[in-house]
């Protein structure tokens, strides 16, 4: 087999046991906190801030300009010296953020997180026993860029796996010790409760970065701190860069006003319709949705777009658009068929997928999950689409059309939130917002 077969192998190998291990982790959060409710509510989104915000610091500077200058940096005669420099300010930046986000998980969380004082205080527990993991993630993947630049993929692709692991045993010893803790008040929460889920998680992910040391040695290369920003091309960034960071910021105000929504359901409901929250679809309802509708997404649409990319753009680098309008036609056509598949199934059986995918849930709470699930569903094809055709853009060099598409979704979305708020019972929110 080829090196490049090899590695695809690896890589593969490696997606499919984090994806099966982090769905085992989603059971076992399901069967800790619940999907509907206070804690179920608070833990998703107290611990999806912190990824949000390194989505931030990732789409900016570091898949900008740090990661394109790993590879540059291994061909230069002094790569060590200079790789040590890139690993430093990179270490760097991300303490000096995580701190900075720590300081302002308060403000982030009334941001993100909408309901009761409860719901924000919780919220704001979690988030902050999460917040270290800005810090883990970004060294992950400028270790991780590394490694993959230097051939080494068997490491990089299965160390997420340690980090579902690591989390997995954390909700099992909670469950073992406190059972299904959805209906817990807020007192319930204490430095032990959240240890077991949010910091077992945070321990996770940090295991995930800090084990991509060792390959590293064994590559021949040992890191020392370097300090100093000269070579290591801060100035780099070119203006396609520029517009992804732009793509990447619009992306995430639309992800907070959904949150900030989805979290508000329950207490709206209870106080304008005397419901139990526990009754009410919420923040974490929405996220399990869209965590499934994400599966087939991420391992049919992400994996072709990553496949076609190098082809489309070398076909419009040897200015041939005849080829580069096949390769697209062709990726838009069997992605399209494989998303229509999808969107049938989660239409038409979206309950029995729910509880297949997620064991742990009651038949209540797989029931509210149906119908954002259902209207998720819709948009796969589209969606789908529109990642191929993004990468194409980037393909032309071209990152002012997708940032223009970008900002008119977003638009779009907050006409479509403020006349949902407005205009449906707080029910109906999480369904409309899918």
């Amino acid at each position: 087999m080829s090196s490049v077969g090899r590695n695809s192998v690896i890589m593969a190998s490696g997606t499919a046991a984090s994806r099966i291990t982090g769905q085992i982790r989603t059971i076992l959060l399901a069967a800790a906190l619940g999907t509907t409710g206070l804690a179920a509510n608070a833990y998703q989104a107290g611990s999806m801030i912190p990824q949000l915000i390194y989505t931030l610091v990732s789409g900016g500077i570091f898949n900008a300009v740090l990661v394109p200058q790993i590879v540059r940096t291994l061909e230069k005669k002094n790569a060590e010296e200079r790789l040590n420099k890139l690993i430093t300010f990179a270490i760097g930046l991300l303490l000096a953020v995580t701190i900075l986000m720590a300081a302002a998980t308060p403000v982030l969380t009334m941001l993100y997180a909408g309901g009761s004082q409860e719901m924000q205080t919780l919220t704001c527990a979690f988030t902050l026993w999460c917040m270290p993991q800005i810090f883990f993630y970004g060294l992950y993947t400028v270790l991780g860029q590394v490694l993959a630049a230097k051939g080494r993929f068997a490491m990089y692709a299965w160390s997420s796996v340690a980090a579902n692991i690591i989390s997995c045993l954390g909700f099992g010893v909670f469950i073992f010790i406190f059972g299904k803790a959805n209906r817990e008040p807020l007192s319930f929460w204490n430095g032990n409760t959240l240890l077991l889920t949010a910091g077992f998680w945070t321990l996770g992910v940090a295991a995930q970065a800090l084990v991509l040391f060792w390959p590293l040695m064994k590559s021949g290369i040992h890191y020392r701190p370097s300090f100093g920003i000269r070579d290591i091309g801060l100035r780099s960034m070119g203006p396609v860069a520029a517009w992804s960071m732009g793509i990447v910021v619009v992306t995430q105000i639309v992800v907070m006003i959904t949150t900030h929504i989805t979290t508000s359901v329950p207490f709206v409901a209870e106080q304008r319709l005397g419901l139990d929250q526990f009754e009410v679809a919420g923040n974490a309802t929405y996220q399990n949705a869209y965590t499934m509708f994400l599966l087939p997404y991420s391992l049919v649409a992400v994996s072709v777009a990553t496949a076609i990319f190098p082809k489309i753009s070398l076909a419009i680098a040897n200015h041939d658009l005849n080829d580069a309008r096949k390769d697209l036609s062709e990726a838009l056509r069997h992605v399209s068929l494989i998303m229509c598949f999808f969107t049938v199934v989660f239409i038409v059986i979206p309950t029995p997928i729910s509880l297949a995918l997620i064991p742990s849930i009651s038949l209540q709470e797989a029931n509210l999950m149906a119908a954002p699930l259902t209207m998720l569903a819709f948009g796969l094809p589209l969606t789908s689409s529109y990642l191929i055709i993004q990468r194409t853009f980037f393909a032309f060099e071209d990152g002012k059309s997708p940032f223009i598409f970008a900002f008119a979704q977003l638009f779009t979305e907050i006409i479509a939130f403020v006349s949902c708020v407005n205009l449906l019972p707080p029910t109906c929110w999480v369904t409309a917002l899918g």
